[in-house]
């Protein structure tokens, strides 16, 4: 158990998330205040556009979980979100010739290897959010992801590489710095599909192959698990704002009433609404209501995510097989919450599919829209957290950076040392940009 308590920080395109959590006595993630506020207009598919208001949004949604803060003189750490269209998500590899081809690989050489990867793509894009290996190889041995203990001459390994634009980078920070309180102050910022993933997919899922689809208002980020690694992902311009938009214009009414209309009466699957069903959509000074068909309604909606189904069919094509990610699709974000959104999905896609709800413990005082997939991001940028202290190194040679580290943390936690292999193992599931150079700010 731990009795840090850490900030998740979704920052949206319609709302900043914000969830306080830590973990309890029987080590699961306990939520215990939860807010939001609204970004529309501030935050346009992903990236910010109005500074000030972006800041004063994420000032809000903090203020609204202050009140379970405890301890006026304690320091409390954030994980953030970065997203956008601008966020690139590519393969990587470095080949190294070992010094002593009959030394066993240790976890030591691991950590080198994955540090001497950084330079290049750093020469290139100074801001690196994340290297997360898929795969080492040592000579001509099976690709393994624990090369911990075998021997040889050569050693290859593969990485995910997921850089960002650095003015985006900037302006995030830059919101963040602003919006910090005398006690919420420093922390990490993570691409949004890794804390999601770990919120709502289970390890079997992550083993067996998987698609994580994000559905927000601005963006929809896919992002593909196999052999439990990120094997892909992409953020494409396509959001739950081209939905409200067609209802807009399609039923002749205002945007306002077109995002009630969608969030309040809208379903994926037209056929199984009564054509005879009508809401009535009050009218503007005082004139008179105007009726709207239910059944309408469910048609434009359905078209949309026939559209955005086929989009994301071809994204998983371009990786290989769809039936190979035996698990599936899991969605998730504002957009999943849509009646019959997984039926449509699967029939679309013909692969299995489910809506993501957030794996967590609710605290009496926390709110029970945490167990909306629109907070799936949120909650998994607090686990994100204990992840990354999970992953510390106990060596004299290797101590990682933790995000409470600018204020004198080691990141150790005085815990006793784990095996290797064990150690090793949360290190390739979990690596997170953890230094400066990878997030931390």
């Amino acid at each position: 158990m731990r009795n840090d308590l850490i900030i998740g920080l979704d920052i949206g395109s319609s709302f900043v998330r914000a969830v306080a959590g830590r973990q309890n006595a029987s080590g699961k993630l306990e939520i215990i205040a939860s807010g939001k506020a609204n970004t529309v207009g501030h935050i346009l598919r992903g990236e910010i556009v109005n500074i000030n208001k972006t800041s004063a949004a994420i000032a809000e949604a903090l203020k609204k979980i202050s009140g379970a803060l405890e301890g006026k003189n304690t320091d409390y750490y954030f994980s953030s979100n970065l997203s956008g269209s601008h966020i690139n998500v590519q393969p990587y590899t470095s080949i190294k010739i070992r010094k002593n081809p009959r030394e066993a690989v240790s976890i030591q050489e691991i950590h080198a290897l994955i540090e001497e990867a950084k330079k290049p793509v750093l020469e290139k894009n100074p801001c690196l959010l994340h290297t997360l290996p898929i795969g080492f190889k040592v000579d001509n041995l099976p690709t393994t992801t624990d090369p911990v203990g075998q021997i040889g001459q050569k050693i290859q390994a593969d990485f995910m590489v997921v850089t960002a634009n650095p003015d985006k980078y900037a302006l995030l920070v830059q919101c963040l710095v602003a919006a910090e309180s005398d006690h919420i102050k420093k922390g990490n910022v993570y691409f949004s599909p890794i804390a999601a993933s770990t919120a709502v997919l289970s390890p079997e899922e992550k083993e067996e192959g998987v698609v994580l689809v994000d559905i927000g208002s601005g963006t929809t980020e896919i992002s593909v698990y196999q052999n439990k690694v990120l094997v892909q992902a992409s953020v494409l311009n396509w959001g739950g704002d081209r939905i409200t938009e067609d209802i807009r214009i399609g039923l002749n009414v205002s945007l306002e009433n077109a995002e009630a209309l969608k969030t309040t009466f809208g379903s994926a699957i037209s056929k199984l609404i009564d054509i005879n069903e009508v809401v009535m959509i009050p009218g503007i000074a005082g004139r008179k209501p105007t009726p709207v068909s239910v059944k309408n309604l469910a048609i434009i909606v359905e078209e949309r995510l026939k559209e955005l189904a086929a989009k994301i069919l071809a994204e998983i094509s371009k990786i290989g097989d769809p039936q190979s990610f035996k698990s599936g699709i899991v969605l998730c974000g504002g957009a999943a919450q849509l009646p019959d959104i997984a039926e449509l999905f699967q029939k679309i896609t013909d692969l299995e599919c489910r809506v993501g709800v957030p794996m967590v413990v609710q605290n009496s005082q926390a709110s029970e829209e945490i167990h909306d997939p629109s907070f799936a991001t949120a909650i998994g940028l607090v686990q994100v957290y204990y992840e990354q202290l999970d992953q510390a190194i106990p060596t004299e040679d290797y101590e990682p950076t933790t995000i409470g580290e600018s204020s004198g943390e080691s990141g150790k936690g005085g815990k006793d040392k784990p095996g290797i292999k064990n150690i090793f193992s949360r290190v390739v599931d979990v690596l997170m940009g953890s230094n400066e150079a990878e997030g931390e700010y």
